[in-house]
């Protein structure tokens, strides 16, 4: 991979995840509509139950977006952050349109790697880890097969990559009429088997993002609905109660009031 590929803009969606200023992780920011959720290791998330979570927008720490509320997938796997209000533009920290997030951990052979975030001093930076994906079912023993990262370079044997994010950079298919394009395909966690399908070891499991567009789907529809609900309950209010009166028995007169 060139340096070019490393100036991607999609890359700008990786930020600094942060608990009272302190580092957590990374988290990688899509936006829908007005809904801004990032996605991230679960384990990592896991120890700070209560604590108020926020995103740096800027690498140096001046300027912050507060977390609303955060959750774990279905499969527990993904750690998911929703913003209280969307980011401003002019920021390093830029979220990815939901049509960048890939629908599977395939590559297709396309040249891949890891994007995190780690301390640079008083600053934060983001790395960079080319990577072998490779598929292991257990030599045919498991029903579910998972998506293993192998790093390219001797550099990056060992190195933590928890909450990093998978990148690739997909060449243009005339044939669908696309151009190349970089997409978001996964979240990066710790692996704990014993799999070694390159010459490098293992550097994590990954994991999906259908989660992700769900929520944000979901959080979107549900903003989209809210002028309609808020009709209704105002009509609601001011309906006046309807009274059921029961017609008079046949054969019997109805006295009038």
């Amino acid at each position: 991979m060139n340096d070019r590929d490393r100036d991607a803009r999609e890359l700008r969606s990786v930020a600094p995840l942060l608990v009272n200023g302190e580092l957590v992780g990374p988290v990688t920011l899509v936006q829908n509509g007005n809904k801004v959720i990032g996605a991230t290791d679960a384990e990592l998330l896991r120890p700070h139950v209560g604590a108020k979570l926020s995103v740096a927008t800027m690498l140096d720490g001046s300027a912050l977006a507060e977390v609303g509320n955060w959750g774990l997938s279905r499969h527990a796997s993904l750690g998911l952050v929703e913003l209280v209000t969307p980011i401003a533009t002019g920021l390093d920290v830029k979220p990815l349109d939901l049509g960048a997030v890939c629908a599977s951990i395939d590559t297709r052979g396309s040249r891949a790697a890891l994007v995190g975030i780690a301390r640079d001093g008083a600053r934060f930076t983001r790395t960079w880890v080319p990577v072998h994906i490779d598929t292991d079912d257990g030599a045919g023993m498991s029903d579910v097969a998972i998506r293993l990262a192998s790093p390219l370079e001797d550099a990056h044997v060992g190195i933590a990559v928890d909450g990093a994010s998978l990148f690739a950079w997909f060449p243009p298919n005339p044939a669908l009429g696309r151009a190349s394009e970089v997409l978001v395909l996964g979240i990066a966690q710790a692996y704990r088997g014993f799999a070694k399908p390159r010459d490098r070891p293992v550097l994590a499991e990954l994991v999906g993002l259908d989660d992700l567009g769900r929520a944000l789907i979901a959080a979107q529809r549900t903003i989209e609905r809210e002028p309609e609900l808020r009709g209704r309950a105002r009509r609601s209010r001011r309906r006046p109660r309807q009274v059921a009166r029961l017609p008079a028995p046949a054969g019997r007169a109805t006295r009038l009031a």
